[in-house]
């Protein structure tokens, strides 16, 4: 028996913006590195099935949970700025208690997949909870805020690396790549905050385009990004860097370059030329082979 046309209508308009209020196309920043942190906490070999699938609950559980805090935590300053007025809250299409049943499915998906990956998880789970729920408060007390996403994404490939090999994260091949992933995504947040320097100033949002200017913001960025840059020629050099790793280097590399390119706008930077310098980045490590 199949639904009314109103009612599947109806179902098929809350999932579009159920997608669209977490954002469900930016998942591809975190899911290469929580592979590629699995990978290498299983010792340069694919982890077992079972284990992937639970750290990609518990991935796309954090995720959920964390972008709908930020709607709701930031939903008042979005309604001030052009650029984010019409998001699901500020313009009322959603109300603020859907916004926190959307975080708390989120959190318990989360929550579950940790406990069934082992105790160690279960234990470390709220210290990233914690972050994905606060990182964007800080926008609020200092400048350097675009580090908070930075560690908010780091926590991918070092939860997974914990919940393949059940250990904490002390090989170089997993802390290079935690370097990468911090200052990768922290770099082109910067980037993406230029989009709202003006705003940022008039509404005393803190944000590096804010403090330091147009130029100034980009140049943080850059030098940023050119330490995600040598932590992906550390990981070439410490897992064989073959041609398929240097292949993805390279494009890697041009992503970040195209990222400074002035005629290209600056949502197109962030995405996609953001999620191919990631991808291609977190793609490196996949290429050791133990």
């Amino acid at each position: 028996m199949s639904l009314p046309k109103s009612l599947k209508v109806n179902n098929e308009h809350h999932l579009l913006k159920l997608l669209r209020f977490t954002k469900i196309e930016h998942t591809v920043y975190s899911l290469p590195f929580l592979f590629s942190g699995a990978w290498l906490g299983a010792g340069g070999k694919l982890p077992p099935l079972n284990t992937l699938l639970l750290i990609f609950l518990a991935g796309v559980g954090a995720r959920t949970m964390g972008m709908a805090m930020n709607r709701i935590l930031d939903r008042k300053i979005d309604a001030k700025n052009p650029r984010t007025a019409n998001r699901e809250l500020p313009k009322g299409s959603m109300t603020v208690n859907s916004a926190y049943l959307v975080a708390g499915i989120g959190l318990a998906v989360y929550l579950l997949a940790c406990a069934f990956l082992g105790r160690l998880c279960l234990l470390l789970s709220p210290i990233p909870a914690s972050i994905l729920i606060t990182y964007s408060l800080l926008k609020r007390f200092t400048p350097y805020c675009h580090l908070g996403i930075g560690v908010c994404l780091l926590l991918a490939p070092v939860g997974a690396y914990i919940a393949a090999s059940g250990k904490l994260p002390t090989d170089v091949h997993i802390l290079l790549l935690t370097l990468f992933t911090f200052c990768w995504m922290s770099g082109f947040d910067i980037i993406y905050a230029l989009q709202d320097i003006d705003f940022d100033r008039e509404a005393g949002i803190h944000s590096i385009p804010a403090a330091f200017g147009f130029t100034g913001a980009q140049f943080v960025a850059a030098a940023i990004h050119s330490v995600a840059l040598l932590a992906a020629v550390g990981l070439l050099l410490f897992t064989g860097g073959n041609v398929l790793a240097w292949g993805a280097f390279v494009i890697s590399a041009s992503a970040f370059v195209l990222a400074y390119v002035p005629i290209i706008p600056l949502s197109f930077r962030f995405f996609p030329l953001s999620a191919i310098a990631g991808i291609f980045g977190a793609m490196i490590p996949l290429m050791w082979i133990s």
